[in-house]
């Protein structure tokens, strides 16, 4: 028995904290993330969003007492659909950089319970062995460990090498087999919500195909977002010279294809690496393109050694009419050999 406070998520730590000194057994915070978040809280906590709150707030404007109870909290397994993507999800495009598609890809990073360094919270004086953090926070380091893992069975590979075996392996499905939705309402989602998809150590480690690049690569890359000689030379150490014509964004060999600014018909070109056992034949197909012809030369890739190289070309041709209106479409180019399918996301603005 004893008193339970309806707050606004604000600095929820020490509300807790200054409510449990005042003598409350619980708390019930109100906030928009009600769905994504969670807190490491001093007090029992119900966590509601605002429509709740709203239902909350009528209740207790009828009762002279009112009444809540807080339940112990229960781990729920299994949940279905997951994952979601979180609503303060980082999302695309990138406005830096648009013709590289934002996010590569995504990770766990809602609600992570992890091990902490030790910390002591200044006004409680108590220390955390373990907390629980959302964000790219908790993102990242299951993106590291999962590229560490690569690295260790692939020695060999280079970072742009492990990107593309996790960025072209990812899934855009949930666990029940639909395509992956976002929180808190369940809408639709596209490449700038999870970029190529979530990732998947297991097929990562053996990817088919790689999309890699060198730093001579990253130099005509920065070469043509701009980058004049003196600042490059600031990053590389040494002066180096941009080749002309320069080359288009969109022509690093990167394992997603963006293009904005389309008018007219465009060509892009990739070079992939076969990392496999035997020969095989490749075959290339186009998925959930609207509005544009789709031509990719050469249409099969035949591969004969471990390593070989092979370079093809991707032909847009719009056809839609849009009364000079600008629209975005999202796509997919799959490779496929009967055992690997590795897929890229395709993002076009057509103005």
């Amino acid at each position: 028995m004893g008193k339970i406070v309806v707050c606004n998520i604000d600095a929820q730590i020490w509300q807790s904290f200054f409510l449990k000194q005042a003598g409350a057994v619980g708390m019930i915070l109100i906030g928009p993330l009600a769905t994504d978040n969670g807190f490491n809280l001093f007090l029992p906590t119900a966590l509601i969003g605002r429509r709740e709150a709203k239902e909350l707030k009528a209740y207790l404007k009828i009762k002279r007492d009112p009444i809540a109870e807080i339940f112990s909290t229960m781990t729920v397994l299994n949940t279905r659909p997951a994952p979601k993507m979180a609503e303060f999800s980082s999302m695309g495009p990138n406005i830096i950089t648009p013709d590289i598609i934002k996010p590569d890809i995504t990770a766990p990073g809602v609600n992570i319970l992890a091990a902490w360094p030790p910390r002591q919270i200044t006004v409680t004086k108590e220390n955390f062995d373990y907390y629980i953090i959302s964000g790219t926070s908790m993102a990242c380091p299951h993106a590291s460990a999962i590229a560490a893992i690569i690295k260790s069975y692939h020695t060999s590979w280079s970072p742009s090498a492990i990107k593309s075996a996790m960025m072209t392996t990812a899934t855009m499905l949930d666990n029940i087999g639909r395509p992956i939705l976002k929180n808190p309402n369940g809408s639709p989602t596209t490449a700038f919500d999870y970029g190529s998809g979530h990732v998947n150590l297991v097929a990562a480690l053996d990817p088919g195909l790689i999309y890699d690049f060198d730093s001579n690569d990253l130099i005509d890359y920065l070469c043509g977002i701009g980058a004049r000689p003196e600042q490059i030379q600031q990053l590389l150490g040494v002066f180096v010279t941009c080749n002309y014509p320069l080359i288009p964004i969109y022509n690093l060999n990167y394992p997603s294809i963006g293009v904005t600014n389309l008018v007219g018909s465009i060509s892009v070109h990739r070079t992939v690496t076969y990392y496999g056992k035997g020969p095989t034949m490749y075959f290339a197909n186009v998925e959930h393109l609207e509005g544009v012809n789709v031509v990719v030369t050469p249409h099969e890739l035949i591969f004969k050694n471990y390593g070989e190289k092979m370079s093809f070309r991707v032909d847009f041709v719009p056809h839609d009419n849009r009364n000079g209106s600008s629209m975005l479409v999202f796509g997919d180019l799959i490779w496929e050999n009967g055992i690997h399918r590795v897929r890229s996301p395709i993002v076009l603005k057509f103005v």
